[in-house]
């Protein structure tokens, strides 16, 4: 009997530790598989856009100079295009005026500047995207290319210059990305990580109040650097680059202002953290 009990107890012995020895093995190969992730989590919305940028670009350079022109003035901002009395002189008139306002914003003057846009997108418009999901961000990022064209329009309306690229629209994005605390954009980051790029699962937002120190700052910073290379221009070879700081501006008021709109019922006011 007490050799039999002994072997019975060896036994359950040996069937415990092979069970332990099997969750250790698959602990261990899914840290691995954890360890062996990618270290940037990209929102499909955001790569979406950045792919529709890119797109537009590539097939402008297969089109004949005086076609690309056509297309630059047809669907960029063209301020001057807006005055009543010439309006109408363009082809198809009034109707063919609205599109521009969402349309610039997918034209670029070189491979440079839509470099210079994706990267922006890539860095604000991912943390704005994964707190309040693709559907409002899209939204959001349409309307503040709207107004930040509209206040050119108003600021600029005597210039036949045309305007394009997308710096309206993701200004908007940072003036949003700015009023989200830093921890809820790392804790958006590391949901985006467990959950395929996509939105936090609808967790509190936790928004800078606009007279936050830290969003006044930050903000300040940027709309000085922003209409000092406005007024002076960004030399990029034996060419200098004029800046649309009065669109930039306006898309970042936007949406600095709207983000709490689009947060719905997430806001949480009063931060007092980072």
């Amino acid at each position: 009997m007490v050799v039999g009990t002994n072997q019975s107890s060896w036994r359950s012995s040996r069937r415990k530790g092979a069970e332990q020895m099997e969750q250790a093995l698959s602990m261990h190969a899914k840290s691995e598989y954890s360890d062996r992730q990618p270290a940037f989590f990209i929102p499909t919305t955001i790569i979406v856009l950045i792919a529709l940028m890119v797109g537009v670009h590539v097939l402008r350079v297969f089109l004949a100079p005086g076609y690309d022109r056509f297309v630059v003035v047809m669907f960029g901002i063209l301020p001057g295009r807006y005055i009543p009395e010439v309006i109408s002189a363009f082809p198809g008139g009034v109707w063919w005026a609205i599109p521009p306002f969402i349309t610039y914003a997918f034209l670029h003057a070189d491979f440079t500047h839509l470099a210079i846009n994706s990267a922006w997108l890539l860095a604000f418009g991912s943390a704005v995207v994964r707190k309040i999901g693709s559907a409002r961000f899209m939204a959001l990022y349409l309307i503040c290319a709207i107004f930040a064209a509209f206040v050119h329009i108003v600021v600029d309306l005597s210039s036949l210059a045309p305007m394009v690229g997308a710096s309206g629209a993701i200004s908007g994005m940072m003036g949003a990305a700015f009023r989200i605390s830093l921890r809820d954009i790392m804790e958006g980051r590391a949901a985006g990580k467990a959950n395929g790029a996509g939105a936090d699962g609808g967790a509190p937002i936790r928004l800078l109040p606009l007279t936050d120190r830290r969003f006044l700052l930050m903000s300040g910073v940027w709309l000085t650097i922003n209409i000092i290379f406005g007024l002076t221009g960004i030399r990029v070879s034996e060419h200098v680059l004029m800046i649309a700081w009065d669109a930039h501006i306006a898309g970042f008021v936007a949406g600095a202002l709207l983000i709490g709109v689009f947060a719905g019922g997430k806001k949480v006011s009063n931060v007092t953290f980072s």
